[in-house]
């Protein structure tokens, strides 16, 4: 009796430890961080976005809690941080209307001389001293 009892604990201990195993094993999505800007809260921060998965702007935001962040981009002429929704293709083949849509406009000063605001080494976040983020949405193109 004791012995059959050692054995069904055995194969317990055998399914469990290949169960992690195989858990283990599997591959990982990919993940990458990027800038983002809540307009309620005016902070830019990091959010980790998973490869693969579909992305709706606004996101849920640490700050405020509520879907009010979205990718930030800073104008290197006048400063200006905004929020700016890209692009959404309709399908994987569809090529956008025209080359502007790709490329971010700041909508103070109109220039395309754009990148994204930095976050100091060791910062959670940063805080905007602008009285208001615009958002430049170009998810469904110019019409």
């Amino acid at each position: 009796m004791k012995q059959k009892v050692g054995m069904v604990v055995l194969v317990i201990i055998i399914l469990a430890a290949l169960g992690f195993i195989v858990k283990q094993a599997m591959p990982k999505k990919p993940t990458y961080g990027i800038n983002m800007v809540d307009v309620k809260a005016k902070k830019v921060f990091q959010q980790t976005i998973t490869v693969g998965e579909t992305t709706n702007y606004p996101l849920n935001s640490p700050y405020t809690g509520e879907n009010t962040a979205y990718p930030a981009d800073q104008c290197m002429k006048c400063g200006t941080i905004f929020a700016y929704i890209p692009y959404t293709p309709k399908s994987p083949t569809e090529e956008p209307p025209s080359p502007e849509i790709m490329m971010p406009k700041c909508p103070k000063c109109g220039s395309f001389e754009i990148t994204v605001p930095e976050i100091p080494q060791g910062v959670k976040e940063i805080d905007v001293n602008q009285d208001e983020i615009p958002i430049v949405d170009m998810s469904k193109g110019t019409e």
